[in-house]
């Protein structure tokens, strides 16, 4: 049995991820104090019935998924707590695999996604844990002020690339300049492409589902399971950028 974990329609276990994210806040704080996690929960954490085929091939039904990963990501948390002296800021954006509706409804996705429950239940059960603080939006877009520095989080379903040379880059280059005439953000940081890239004023996390049937149909770029961590220094802004490799065995 395979259990899901931080991000992306994968079912695996989290303890490489916890004890990694560990040790790279070990490494990096020999030379700088580290008083705050931001734990970015992007979405798809399940692979819920997007698809027809989702049927056949889920290991789990969307309830019962929503609930295990649930479990595993409060596991997570409370084992940061124990093993850091950190605060904890989780950002919330909800996945285009976890709606309950057939299409997504631009207005509501939130409140129209399992993921969106899953969120405040864990936000509810650590409300007295004056470390752990839970940001969910309703909208798109969630914002986060780290230092001076404004971070502009999502999913990443938004963004719409057909392929191409260049990758990801310029659809993601072109999205976040429109979104900037809004509300400007330093960064963006995002889920849901299956591949991890620093494209400076951006992250794009990796899959723990890793290359699959998905991915070979829209010929992305092979990339085994991994996740993404990096630094915001207070006066550097992004520094380290570094992957959390996945070991699937």
């Amino acid at each position: 049995m395979r259990y899901p974990s931080f991000y992306n329609e994968s079912i695996i276990s989290l303890p490489e991820l916890r004890v990694c994210q560990c040790s790279f806040k070990k490494i990096c704080k020999q030379d700088i104090e580290i008083d705050n996690i931001v734990l970015a929960l992007l979405g798809d954490f399940i692979s819920g019935n997007i698809h027809d085929e989702n049927l056949e091939t889920g290991q789990l039904r969307p309830i019962d998924a929503a609930f295990a990963v649930q479990g595993k990501l409060m596991s997570g948390i409370k084992f940061l707590l124990e093993k850091t002296k950190c605060d904890i800021i989780v950002p919330c954006s909800v996945g285009n695999h976890s709606k309950i509706t057939e299409k997504i409804h631009v207005s509501t996705e939130t409140g129209n996604s399992l993921e969106g429950l899953m969120y405040h239940n864990m936000a509810m059960y650590f409300e007295d844990e004056p470390r752990v603080k839970f940001v969910i939006s309703e909208g798109y877009h969630t914002y986060l002020t780290i230092y001076n520095r404004t971070l502009r989080l999502h999913h990443g379903h938004a963004i719409r690339y057909n392929g191409g040379i260049g990758g990801i880059y310029i659809p993601v280059s072109k999205a976040i300049a429109q979104w900037n005439k809004a509300k400007f953000a330093d960064l963006d940081v995002f889920g849901h492409w299956h591949q991890q890239r620093d494209g400076g004023n951006f992250i794009t996390n990796g899959s723990l589902i890793g290359y699959n049937a998905y991915a070979l149909r829209i010929k992305a770029d092979y990339e085994e399971p991994k996740q993404a961590f990096f630094l915001i220094d207070r006066d550097r802004g992004k520094t380290i950028v570094a992957p959390i490799l996945v070991n699937q065995n």
